[in-house]
């Protein structure tokens, strides 16, 4: 998992946001510890807050550090619970080296806020071409981390694209909201005649789901994302949830233990599902990694923005 980390490390280059997604931080606990320790001023500011949080009830608040989070208060303990877990959700995006956009719960002067650090300078992937590489690589390993969180409903409005110094575009995950880590069933299978989930169309977007999307496509280009979901340790996993959990949700304990069975048991699920539906190929993991970011410089940037 350490050397899936330095990879993204690498790619984001930058040592502002190196520190801005928390990537100095070598574990996930670090992180959680950062943000109990947030206090937040200029609530409701809304001078920088994008207009489609704005219509969707989110204002501004600033943390010590000047940076913008996007803010809702939350009142009752259901949601609040719920937003517990989608903090521990974006913890194990982190803990799998993939680039997310902070995601917690605020208890601050009696109240409760969901909060997510604002990604500056971003739009949404659907102004690029998505679906082609480098992108598309990026999204269907996205996927392994989707389906672990049983959300169903993953399209182009929940990733947005940011670009470091060298002009390098970063695909940032957000919006945890239809995350669900309690179910105890696998209601999410996977088809056994060509790849993809049993489901619907649930948006009027092309979703990542169809069969179609994963062709001509190896398990290579997928290992580094199964090895480091495989290598999430169970004690660090429920360690985690304990201290994400504890002191605000009843019956914390519990909550916590559930969560870590049920991701155990999902990422068995879903290292033997792609590991059959996807042969091995010539196509290298390093190879790979020159597709997805070495010809992600000036000259795609340059093609792209002539489409736009």
């Amino acid at each position: 998992m350490e050397e899936v980390k330095k990879t993204l490390i690498s790619v984001v280059n930058d040592k502002e946001l190196i520190e801005y997604f928390y990537l100095d931080c070598k574990k996930a606990a670090e992180v959680v510890e950062k943000f109990k320790a947030i206090k937040l001023s200029h609530i409701c500011e809304d001078r920088d807050v994008p207009f489609m949080a704005k219509i969707r009830g989110y204002c501004g608040a600033r943390d010590q550090e000047g940076n913008l989070w996007l803010i809702k208060e939350v009142e009752s303990n259901e949601e609040i619970v719920a937003h517990l877990i989608e903090e521990f959700a974006y913890c194990l995006d982190f803990m799998m080296a993939t680039l997310a956009a902070p995601t917690i719960l605020i208890h601050q002067d009696k109240k409760f806020y969901r909060a997510t650090k604002q990604i500056k300078n971003a739009m949404q992937i659907g102004s690029y071409n998505y679906l082609e590489s480098p992108f598309k690589r990026i999204l269907t390993n996205d996927l392994i981390n989707r389906w672990l969180f049983f959300d169903e409903d993953r399209n182009p409005n929940n990733y947005l694209v940011m670009h470091n110094s060298k002009n390098v575009p970063l695909v940032v995950v957000i919006d945890y909201n239809k995350v669900d880590l309690l179910s105890k069933t696998m209601k999410i299978k996977g088809n056994e005649d060509s790849f993809g989930w049993y489901r619907k169309e649930k948006t009027r977007f092309l979703t990542l789901l169809k069969p179609s999307n994963f062709e001509n496509l190896f398990i290579n280009n997928f290992e580094r994302r199964l090895d480091a979901m495989m290598s999430l340790d169970e004690k660090e996993l429920l360690d985690l949830a304990k201290m994400i959990l504890g002191g605000i949700a009843a019956d914390a304990d519990n909550i916590a233990n559930l969560l870590v069975a049920n991701i155990l048991k999902r990422r068995a699920y879903i290292n033997n599902y792609f590991r059959k539906m996807f042969k091995e190929g010539s196509v290298s993991y390093e190879q790979e990694q020159d597709e997805r970011y070495a010809s992600m410089g000036a000259a795609f940037l340059k093609y792209h923005k002539k489409g736009m």
